[in-house]
């Protein structure tokens, strides 16, 4: 691991070159918001940030060669700064412990086998949690760095029912969602309370630096909310969708001021429900290809799910040129606001493809 904190003079420069790169950027974003442009395009490089990392100072360290490398990518994102320590931040907080693995990203073992464990368990303390703690010591490390100069989101944080089979044996929280649906639902509640308190937290920690919506999403000034992953929308039923997650992301969209919603996998099926069931929805992010998911929804079942939804949809996809321009075409309408999220192959690949993409979505001038 990397436990050098990187000198002033490279946070310096790191920290100029984002202001130069942000006011063009941040153009293209409000003219989204505002109707006056229908995509934007969305390339990120590589990174290590999502990894073993376990310090606050080695977080900095990979966020800010993450964040120059992102300035030298041609797009219209902003990069951010995440206090990223893995997907079980929550089910620590209630009780889980963590598995720090050498060379990858952290684990969490669920700590409840069963529905009878948790019915009326007590909102846990987030202050007792040793993976919130550091959350929140990272943010402090952030800002003194930093300040404000550079965004900062929340870390990854899980819906409710993602979180829930991180903390009670999966098989038991999809069954008992069928056969003890008010337990289970009473079950994701405390969890939503726990996500809707820390996010509150964080955000204050982080003040004026906070950029929405945050993980996994394209952000910037005007976008509103914060981002979750939900990935259990790709394995559960539209019925159970619509009973259970996306009532719970919609909690979190109304405490938070709206919600961004991830989930990896197939989840076409439940897209036509986020209007109905979810109105503080501000953002989706989803694959179309096997480049980028091995379980790719189609991209005519996205098109048709969400044209003329008003929420502009993060569109995850190979990079090769030729390819991406087929995948586009078949997910592009004139009502629906596309963000295209290219796999990055290299710089000259990613040139190319922002110049293609350009001619493609703006249309005969």
């Amino acid at each position: 691991m990397t436990e050098s904190t990187p000198p002033a003079t490279q946070i310096k420069k790191v920290v100029d070159r984002y202001q130069a790169v942000r006011a063009e950027r941040e153009v293209k974003i409000r003219d989204l918001l505002a109707g006056r442009r229908s995509y934007l395009i969305f390339q990120t490089p590589g990174g290590n940030v999502w990894g073993d990392t376990r310090t606050p100072s080695d977080c900095f360290a990979r966020n800010l060669q993450y964040i120059a490398d992102s300035l030298e990518v041609p797009s219209d994102h902003l990069p951010v700064l995440e206090p990223w320590f893995g997907t079980g931040v929550y089910a620590n907080i209630f009780g889980c412990p963590y598995v720090w693995r050498d060379g990858e990203a952290p684990a969490v073992h669920y700590r409840y086998h069963t529905l009878d464990e948790v019915k009326g368990l007590p909102k846990p303390r987030w202050e007792d949690s040793e993976l919130a703690q550091l959350v929140l010591r990272t943010i402090d490390y952030f800002k003194s760095k930093t300040g404000d100069a550079l965004p900062i989101v929340w870390t990854d944080t899980q819906s409710a029912h993602d979180t829930a089979t991180l903390i009670l044996d999966a098989s038991e929280v999809f069954l008992n969602c069928l056969i003890e649906p008010e337990a289970t639902l009473d079950f994701m509640r405390t969890i939503n309370e726990v996500i809707i308190e820390f996010s509150r937290v964080q955000a204050d920690r982080i003040g004026k630096a906070l950029l929405h919506p945050g993980h996994i999403m394209l952000s910037g000034p005007g976008f509103r909310g914060m981002s979750i992953s939900d990935d259990n929308l790709a394995v559960g039923s539209p019925d159970v969708n619509t009973r259970f997650n996306l009532p719970l992301d919609e909690e979190i969209g109304r405490a938070m001021g709206g919600v961004a919603i991830h989930s990896c996998g197939r989840w076409d099926h439940t897209m036509d429900k986020l209007k109905a069931n979810v109105p503080s929805c501000v953002a989706i992010d989803l694959a179309l290809d096997k480049v980028s998911d091995p379980n790719p929804n189609e991209p005519e079942a996205v098109r048709d799910a969400l044209a003329g939804a008003g929420i502009p949809v993060i569109v995850r996809m190979t990079g090769e040129t030729e390819e991406m321009v087929k995948v586009v075409k078949r997910v592009m309408h004139p009502q629906l606001k596309m963000i295209v999220h290219p796999a990055f192959i290299d710089l000259p690949a990613a040139r190319r493809n922002y110049e293609t993409l350009e001619g493609l979505l703006k249309g005969p001038s």
